[in-house]
């Protein structure tokens, strides 16, 4: 049997690294969850439909909406273990020097990539907010929330990679220990 053991690599040893693998942890255990939540809603839809006729209403709606709780939140916990999944057909090759640098690309142009998105989400939430708009259905839930739940999870991403990028740069450790100087003087 495998277990699955939650690692605690990325909780730095400032405040603000702590904080955040908390929130990634809680993110993560939410999402785990929430697949055991669809599937006992799947299960009981299908078994309700099957025996009795009587399906659980707008099924296949909540089952959309849990979604992005289930692939979007974890997304800043894998970045700050580093375990997304990395293609090295043309990285194996090079020297461990370029290494760094090429993380620290990848970290940018997905800072940027996912910042855009996480853009496009948000003024996506704002609109459905302001005009009520719902799924059609019997329970005539709101098409917002699955989108706010993207939205949080993207900006705790976007902030992970920020961390990651700035790690990549050097710039992360300087930035620690010259907050861990600064205490050390008071």
């Amino acid at each position: 049997m495998v277990r699955y053991k939650f690692d605690d690599r990325s909780a730095g040893q400032n405040p603000v690294e702590r904080f955040l693998g908390g929130i990634e942890r809680a993110f993560l255990r939410f999402s785990m969850l929430s697949i055991i939540i669809l599937l006992v809603l799947i299960c009981l839809s299908v078994a309700g439909r099957t025996f009795f006729n009587l399906p659980i209403p707008d099924d296949v709606v909540l089952a959309e909406n849990m979604m992005p709780i289930i692939v979007a939140l974890p997304f800043a916990y894998a970045t700050a273990r580093r375990g997304h999944i990395e293609v090295e057909v043309f990285t194996s090759w090079l020297p461990e020097r370029f290494f760094q640098p090429l993380n620290a690309f990848a970290h940018l142009i997905a800072l940027i990539i996912f910042s855009t998105i996480l853009w496009c989400v948000w003024i996506g939430v704002m609109k459905d907010w302001n005009s009520g708009q719902y799924y059609e259905g019997e329970l005539y839930l709101p098409v917002w929330p699955a989108k706010l739940v993207f939205v949080i999870a993207l900006a705790l991403f976007c902030i992970r990679l920020l961390l990651n990028l700035l790690e990549d740069l050097g710039l992360k450790t300087r930035i620690i220990h010259a907050d861990a100087t600064a205490d050390s003087l008071s």
